[in-house]
């Protein structure tokens, strides 16, 4: 089943990490987060251009200047090299690991992430909110057993150094 709605958790405006990003990082999360392509890992494909034509005025290189601050502060991991970004607290905040079944999609998803750095953070997340919630049905699925035995890294251990080169265009 497709995911047809996207959740916002509205504590979000109590972090005060989130609060001290730039409207151009925070819109670019959202973006992200109710992104229409958004698997149940909450892995998206990264195109700077495609997601700035959801936005009048905004350019790939104002993407890009996002992109990075979201790296920056860790709300986002992403891998150039494969096209992908995951937005790191989706699988804590969306409600996908309490339902048994979307625990299964969220299993199946992770196959399909070809960036092996954004699949050990997934892992590493998984972990950890296993740590939190450890009597969820979901860990009991052998498909979830199977991602919880693979690579694992804490995203603060992850480095992304965003380049572009939009035919000789730079960022303001």
């Amino acid at each position: 089943m497709a995911r047809d709605r996207a959740t916002i958790n509205i504590d979000i405006w109590n972090d005060d990490d989130f609060r001290a990003l730039t409207v151009a990082a925070q819109s670019l999360y959202f973006k992200l987060t109710s992104h229409p392509k958004l698997d149940y890992c909450g892995v998206v494909e990264f195109h700077p251009g495609r997601l700035a034509a959801m936005s009048g005025e905004t350019t790939a290189g104002d993407i890009m200047v996002a992109a990075q601050e979201l790296s920056d502060t860790y709300f986002c991991v992403f891998d150039q090299g494969t096209d992908e970004v995951l937005v790191r607290s989706f699988l804590r905040h969306d409600g996908v690991l309490k339902q048994p079944r979307l625990a299964v999609s969220a299993a199946k998803a992770f196959g399909g992430i070809a960036s092996n750095k954004i699949r050990a953070v997934v892992v590493h997340e998984l972990k950890r909110f296993k740590r939190e919630h450890p009597d969820l049905p979901a860990w009991e699925k052998p498909q979830m057993l199977t991602v919880l035995k693979q690579n694992s890294a804490n995203v603060r251990e992850t480095k992304t150094e965003l380049t572009w080169d939009f035919q000789g265009v730079l960022p303001i």
